[in-house]
Parts: structure tokens; sequence; C-alpha cells
């Protein structure tokens, strides 16, 4: 399966008075690894064009940034918002403030008409998964404020990506 990895730093105000990864910053830290993994950066910006620069060439050509999986190019003006349709998320053991960066691990597991399923895992302490995810996110046209369907450049550049969805434990 191929996975992007994004080291991220715990910043101490993400920590709770339990000393772990307060749940609601979980979603900023999240967001933060799905924004270095898929968001066009700044040319010239090398920390965030690390995954791979780029920006669909049909809608936004640039050629100063190569292909890659970071292909949204987002914000007022860009033509393109993404919405956030639905996020799950499942603790399965508490994540410690440390100095290193944790190592968020995203994959693809649906290439729909105008969305895309992020999975999401977080190693823990131990080396097994501390934090499971997974981020609906649908592409929406900045001008009709409507779904717009995903680009060829945007689904062949994520195609590699894809695999299973994440595996959440189910209550009965």
């Amino acid at each position: 399966m191929a996975r992007l990895t994004i080291p991220l730093h715990i910043r101490w105000s993400d920590i709770d008075g339990y000393q772990h990864v307060n749940n609601a910053k979980m979603f900023t830290l999240l967001e933060e690894a799905r924004i270095a993994a898929f968001w066009a950066s700044v040319p010239g910006d090398a920390r965030l064009d690390a995954v791979g620069g780029g920006v669909d060439p049909v809608h936004h050509p640039a050629p100063d940034r190569t292909p890659g999986t970071k292909i949204l190019d987002t914000g007022p003006g860009s033509g393109t918002n993404t919405y956030i349709a639905r996020q799950e998320i499942e603790y399965l053991a508490p994540l410690p403030y440390t100095l290193r960066p944790i190592e968020v691990q995203l994959w693809i597991s649906h290439l729909g008409g105008a969305s895309i399923d992020v999975c999401y895992e977080i190693p823990g302490v131990d080396g097994e998964p501390a934090v499971r995810a997974m981020t609906t996110l649908v592409l929406i046209d900045e001008e009709t404020e409507r779904p717009r369907r995903m680009t060829p450049a945007e689904r062949a550049s994520w195609e590699p990506y894809l695999d299973e969805p994440v595996p959440f434990r189910r209550r009965r």
C-alpha cells in the first residue's frame, strides 16, 4: 500500500489535562497533514513541496511546478474550495507530547466524481496505531458554490495512493 507520510510537531497547546493530544486538536493535526500532502504550495517553499509539487495543469498551468500529489490549488480566487462532508476518528491509544515529529500516514480510500476520502493513521509510542481517521472532502467550484468534477490530472495524481478504507472498530 502506498502511503504518504507527513511529519508534524505536536505543540504544547495541543496537550490537555491528561497529558496527551486533546481530541479537538487531533482534527487540527489531521488538517495540517492533509494540507501538506495535497494542497499546492508556494513555489520555492522546499519544506511544503517535499511531497511533490504541482497544480492541476488544465486549470492552473505553472511550468515551475512538477506533478505530484500536491495539486489542490484552493482558497479565495483559486476557483476551487474544499468542504469537509464527513469526519470520523477513532482513538486507540493516548498520544503523549513529544519533541520528535509524529508521522501522520495518509492514503485515499475512495475517489468519487467530486469527492475524495482521505484516511489517516498515526502510530503511537509503541509503533501500533494510536489514531485512525477518515475525512470526506468535496471539491467545490468557487463561482457556483456547487460540487465540481475531479479533473483527470487530480485523479491521476491520487490513484497511486488508493487503498482499503480505515479499519474502524465497530460497536454492536
